[in-house]
């Protein structure tokens, strides 16, 4: 089962509590792989995908940083299907402040991002049941 947000049905407030996001234009891919790699070990993950450094570079890829207090600690690999629709590809925080919440906090903010940017659904993946506690919440319907 697949998930997505209904943005028109999400009011989040664009500044999350405790850290600081931005879309990060300037970055070292190298500390994003670093963060990733702690993330799995963190999650324990018996297998996970590569993620490749070209990712980042995409065009359609906004890469949104979380930092907290001037350190970058977590982000969120997003690609731009269109004008409407968004996908979170990959999320990464090295937990080293689990109370930061970082995780959901993170997927409130692009809520609020991305429809302050016009875009309609925001599509998270797979059906996990942390997800469902978000405003807009539905899962996405078979192919008709």
């Amino acid at each position: 089962m697949y998930s997505r947000i209904n943005l028109a049905k999400t009011n989040y407030a664009l500044a999350p509590p405790h850290f600081n996001t931005a879309v990060l234009t300037k970055f070292d891919p190298h500390l994003l792989q670093d963060i990733y790699r702690d993330y799995c070990l963190y999650k324990q993950f018996p297998s996970v995908m590569p993620l490749f450094i070209e990712e980042f570079w995409y065009e359609q890829a906004d890469v949104i940083g979380y930092t907290y207090k001037g350190t970058l600690v977590a982000y969120t690999l997003m690609f731009r299907y269109n004008r409407a629709n968004v996908a979170a590809a990959q999320f990464a925080w090295n937990y080293r402040q689990p109370w930061l919440r970082i995780g959901i906090e993170s997927l409130k903010h692009l809520c609020a991002f991305y429809k302050s940017q016009s875009f309609n659904f925001l599509y998270l993946g797979g059906a996990e049941p942390y997800k469902q506690q978000l405003e807009g919440y539905e899962l996405c319907g078979p192919m008709s």
